[in-house]
């Protein structure tokens, strides 16, 4: 984040690069902003392991017995790799390339689909946000409060006999099984971003 801050400020010239690449969660609206995309991540995660629960492959358990938020890599992934790259290559080259990296950097083979699909997702919900960061950091929070919920807490448990294809390589990963990449490839589908953002059109000109 300060690496980050110093190349707004000396190589953009910007004199607030927090602000001017959308990390602003002080207002009221980002505040809001920020709840929504918490509540949806959440969902997301239970609509997920609840259609594995009604085709039988798993089932809740209460528990015997929160994440940080992840906002070092939604400036990263969503703001300032995208801004950069689209300087030189365009728009939406940018946001499938930051796509890739923002998959490949949390080093899992099986979830890469998933989360590549994931960061088409959270571009698209910045750009409807007005280019603000803060619903897509409270989205990326809610998939990662309720993972880390469900798989510490033992709410659900997969069967034994739940197919490769379902559960991949951890069940509780939600986007590596077929269900959770429909389900990503779905919201991919409807968050696509489908042009710049204006403050985006101008830095690329």
């Amino acid at each position: 984040m300060i690496l980050t801050m110093l190349w707004g400020k000396r190589i953009r010239g910007y004199d607030d690069p927090l602000e001017q690449y959308g990390l602003e969660l002080t207002s009221a609206a980002r505040v809001y902003d920020f709840l929504k995309g918490l509540v949806g991540g959440v969902m997301v995660v239970l609509c997920i392991h609840s259609i594995n629960g009604l085709l039988g492959y798993a089932c809740l358990s209460w528990p015997s017995s929160l994440p940080s938020l992840s906002a070092v890599e939604e400036l990263l992934f969503r703001s300032w790799l995208p801004e950069e790259i689209a300087v030189d290559i365009g728009y939406y080259q940018a946001v499938v390339l930051s796509g890739i990296a923002f998959s490949l950097i949390h080093r899992s083979p099986p979830s890469i689909p998933g989360f590549f699909l994931l960061s088409l997702v959270l571009s698209g919900i910045k750009q409807n946000a007005q280019g603000k960061l803060a619903a897509p950091i409270g989205f990326r929070a809610g998939i990662m409060t309720a993972n880390y919920m469900l798989q510490t807490g033992g709410f659900i448990i997969y069967k034994p006999g739940t197919p490769f294809w379902l559960r991949s390589t951890n069940p509780l990963h939600p986007f590596d099984g077929a269900v959770g990449l429909c389900f990503s490839a779905l919201l991919a589908i409807l968050f696509f971003p489908q042009k710049p953002h204006q403050k985006n059109a101008s830095s690329v000109s």
